[in-house]
């Protein structure tokens, strides 16, 4: 009977110990990740406002074309993690569908907002199995502002050249629509674990 609460403890202890490793690698990879998504969204965010502000909505057109996407590989370089940006609503299809984890983010993202919560203040992260291995998968939100509007608003509020930019550049676009204050996408990263 000694014996085995001696090994019971010992078990709760090392468990103990596991759990709070674990916990901290766990916060240690949210704030890696975390810190890491926000500066590609506020990479982002930066090239498109200042080509908005230099060279108006068509220039910015070609920034989600090509900056955009060196933006994102530049990053995933930089920390070896696969980033992406990704929405249900994708501009292109062949760079911006999410996989199945990122699907059911997106989802409860939009089912949050919603229900109150502020699109800037949603992430999310989780560690994964798949068929490749275990991952820590990371998602936050890039919330609707109002400068998106010029390229993702109502078909009826685009400017004429935009719109006609658009039909050229993404035949199979589906990122218009939205208002102020939705969830567009989210910047998701997935690492390792």
């Amino acid at each position: 009977m000694v014996r085995l609460l001696v090994a019971v403890v010992a078990w709760a202890v090392c468990s103990a110990l596991s759990f709070a490793q674990n916990g901290a690698a766990a916060d240690r990879l949210f704030d890696e990740s975390r810190k890491v998504a926000l500066k590609v969204s506020q990479d982002i965010r930066d090239q498109l406002v200042r080509e908005m502000q230099k060279s108006g909505p068509l220039r910015s057109l070609l920034v989600c074309k090509y900056a955009c996407p060196e933006i994102l590989s530049g990053h995933s370089r930089k920390t070896g993690w696969k980033i992406s940006a990704v929405s249900l609503r994708p501009r292109n299809p062949a760079h911006g569908t999410p996989d199945i984890w990122e699907q059911r983010v997106l989802f409860d993202f939009d089912r949050r907002v919603a229900k109150g919560e502020k699109a800037e203040t949603l992430d999310y992260a989780e560690v994964v199995t798949e068929p490749q291995g275990r991952f820590y998968r990371y998602a936050v939100a890039i919330p609707v502002e109002r400068p998106c509007l010029v390229c993702h608003g109502t078909a009826d509020t685009l400017p004429d050249s935009v719109r006609a930019q658009l039909a050229i550049d993404y035949p199979f676009d589906k990122a218009t629509g939205y208002k102020v204050g939705e969830v567009y996408g989210v910047v998701t990263i997935k690492r390792p674990f």
